[in-house]
């Protein structure tokens, strides 16, 4: 945002959600005149450090290995990355 438009709207605020589907990231913006915002969810962010735990490759492959009741392969694959997001999402807060 330009400082004009923050001048003229002091209390607007964007913020980038995170995307599901989509390749491009939804925007919420914000008035800032509803009171309290919602809590913002945290992202799934990798860490390259991950990879030194000795750990985290085993822990990997037996997540990856788990079934899947789909035919699917994108959804085989969908499934599967959503089941490693949710595992990893609080992990690395943890240990690092």
């Amino acid at each position: 945002m330009s400082g004009s438009w923050e001048d003229a709207f002091p209390m607007v605020s964007v913020r980038k959600l995170v995307r599901e589907i989509s390749d491009h990231n939804p925007l919420l913006l914000s008035s800032g005149e509803e009171g309290r915002e919602a809590p913002k969810p945290r992202e799934f962010r990798f860490d390259l450090s991950w990879l030194e735990d000795d750990s985290f490759i085993p822990t990997v492959g037996r997540i990856w290995a788990r079934k899947v009741a789909s035919t699917d392969p994108i959804d085989i694959l969908n499934i599967k990355l959503k089941r490693f997001k949710t595992y990893f999402k609080g992990w690395g807060s943890d240990k690092y």
